[in-house]
């Protein structure tokens, strides 16, 4: 796997508008940057949910009340902040990944702003809808709350996740489609990113825990592939896409 060259940039230059002196991010440290951040949103993402618990749609009532009702609301809802800020995180890394797959082509730009798009209403929606009425669900187990309501706020959870892996997938086939445009990463983000995206994209109604933990994979290799600072192929005239 080629390593790719960074360009030089005198340290004395200056924008035309301003006559500021500006350092412009160097490609290396961008990737680097962004594979960190994608993988600090994984780090963090798991760290919150060794202290959270969780019920599925379909658990009888009672087993909903046991699991809530016996939860210590301190250390849950402190991953659960822990969780929330992941997302904070991720926010960051899906800005920076846009930018790095959506450089030099027309495909690859509308490809990575589709990415960006399902990223900010991936993450918008999980805080909006997946927080919220977890902890209200959880509270209200602890705080008088029939077991019915329990359940009926704690769905509104549950279905909101299903649409957010949705959202997911069609992330995976955004960034999958400007990886292959921009030949960028085109193995890994790209061609396996179609395939995640495409897939999921069928399967969620079936399967979203697993298509979630397939794109949480794929998520984990593109920030590494990132982190490590190469790309996988090159773009026209020779030189390293």
């Amino acid at each position: 796997m080629a390593q790719f060259t960074e360009p030089v940039v005198p340290a004395s230059a200056v924008t035309a508008s301003t006559g500021e002196r500006f350092v412009p991010i160097r490609p290396r440290t961008l990737w680097r940057v962004a594979g960190g951040l994608a993988l600090a949103h994984v780090v963090l993402l798991f760290a919150a949910f060794s202290q959270e618990v969780s019920v599925e749609h379909g658990d009888s009532p009672a087993s909903v009340m046991q699991v809530y009702g016996g939860a210590n609301l301190t250390r849950v809802f402190s991953g659960g902040y822990v969780e929330a800020l992941s997302f904070l995180v991720l926010t960051a890394a899906v800005v920076l990944i846009a930018r790095i797959f959506g450089r030099r082509t027309e495909t690859g730009r509308l490809a990575a702003g589709t990415f960006l798009a399902l990223g900010v209403a991936m993450i918008a929606s999980t805080l909006a809808v997946g927080f919220p009425p977890g902890a209200a669900a959880l509270y209200g187990a602890q705080h008088g709350a029939a077991a019915s309501e329990v359940v009926l706020v704690n769905d509104i959870r549950n279905f909101g996740f299903v649409l957010q892996v949705a959202l997911q997938a069609g992330m995976a086939l955004a960034l999958g489609i400007a990886a292959v445009a921009e030949r960028t990463l085109s193995r890994w983000a790209g061609w396996v990113g179609i395939a995640v995206g495409a897939a999921g994209l069928v399967l969620v109604p079936f399967a979203h825990n697993l298509v979630s933990l397939v794109w949480m994979i794929w998520w984990v290799g593109v920030a590494v592939l990132l982190l490590r600072g190469q790309k996988a192929s090159r773009g026209p005239a020779g030189r390293i896409a």
